[in-house]
């Protein structure tokens, strides 16, 4: 669930880039300028197609991941997921009125109306473009050719230092010179460390795409699975009194944490709504934080079958809690520790030292 996670965020920092960086170096501009020029130029794209490979490097792992993107507007999008392996041959396809996920794996389709407003709301890209102008330094460190094409080559950093743990400290990023879309990225770490490489190849803008390309056909054989959005509902956070009424399990809870932190709020969620027959799972976040804005999180889930493991952990180091075989990760300044404790598979995360997540987590016991 981890690296679930943690690709998603990627893959929308992906897709929100383009955006970012539309209007380039032309200049000392204001951010109201380059927003008005990234409506102005983006108002032009009418269909856009392109390859993305995104390399990753956490610890001693190398993951690699390939993805095809068609897009038309105003909203028709798929895409195919090359590599890896275990996911290639994943659809995803909206053909402006359903919203269509094709898993190979079990040969189940999940359809979907399209909503009338997003699910997480609407997204407000010149606000993104705001912020991020407010809160990141960019600057051109000259151009380069990315497969034989001439792109400016731009860096970002932080402008103040964020609490907390952080995935990415510092950004590289080549734009096409011709179509002002992104063709290369890298993300650093808070020590410089290269931890993402994504690559954009085949870009073609306006070609005319058709939308035959958007009309998703049944497999033969698959089971389709109708989802209703009014049976969805975002997590929201209670107190720990509230999360124990409300999960189907136990929740357990550590007798031990780092000094100045407090338990803060608790999420419940599961997946039934939408996930394919004996795919259920069910997850309690616990939150700590302390007065710096330090958080502690750790999620404790229970599946309806075989609990999965994340292949971002296939790599990390094996630890033992209390006696049980455990999983320890870091990710820029993020640590990860997994382990399970009878049918509850936990995950804590944090920017402690590995004692201190250790000590944690040996601190959650079966309830009696």
């Amino acid at each position: 669930m981890t690296n679930r996670k943690t690709l998603t965020t990627l893959t929308l920092l992906a897709l929100l880039v383009p955006i970012l960086f539309i209007s380039g170096c032309t200049g000392d501009l204001s951010a109201e300028e380059i927003a008005k020029q990234m409506q102005e130029k983006e108002a032009n794209i009418q269909d856009y197609s392109y390859t993305m490979q995104m390399t990753s490097y956490f610890g001693n792992q190398t993951q690699e991941s390939e993805v095809r993107t068609l897009q038309k507007k105003p909203d028709k999008m798929k895409t195919i997921t090359i590599k890896p392996e275990e996911e290639a041959g994943t659809i995803v396809v909206s053909d402006g009125e359903f919203i269509w996920t094709y898993d190979p794996k079990t040969n189940t389709v999940t359809k979907m109306e399209m909503p009338d407003t997003p699910i997480l709301g609407e997204i407000d890209y010149v606000g993104i473009i705001d912020e991020f102008l407010n809160e990141t330094d960019v600057s051109l460190l000259g151009m380069e050719e990315i497969d034989g094409r001439p792109a400016y080559l731009l860096e970002t950093s932080p402008k103040e230092e964020e609490e907390g743990f952080k995935l990415a400290d510092g950004m590289k990023i080549w734009v096409d010179k011709e179509t002002w879309m992104p063709l290369r990225y890298e993300m650093y770490d808070s020590d410089g460390d290269l931890v993402m490489e994504l690559e954009i190849h085949d870009l073609e803008i306006n070609t005319g795409i058709q939308d035959s390309e958007f009309v998703f056909e049944v497999p033969e054989g698959a089971t389709v699975k109708t989802v209703d959005l009014d049976s969805f509902k975002l997590p929201e956070k209670m107190t720990l009194e509230e999360a124990r009424e409300s999960a189907g399990f136990e929740i357990l809870v550590p007798e031990y944490l780092p000094e100045g932190y407090a338990f803060n709020y608790s999420m419940v969620s599961n997946n039934s709504w939408i996930a394919p027959e004996n795919q259920a799972f069910e997850t309690v976040s616990l939150t700590y934080e302390n007065e710096e804005g330090d958080i502690i999180s750790l999620s404790e889930t229970v599946y309806e079958t075989e609990t999965p493991e994340a292949p971002i952990m296939n790599s990390a180091e094996e630890v033992s809690i209390n006696g049980k075989e455990g999983k320890y990760l870091t990710l820029g300044d993020m640590k990860i520790l997994n382990w399970e404790i009878g049918n509850i598979e936990l995950s804590l995360a944090s920017s402690l030292e590995k004692d201190e997540m250790l000590r944690i987590a040996e601190s959650l016991r079966e309830n009696a």
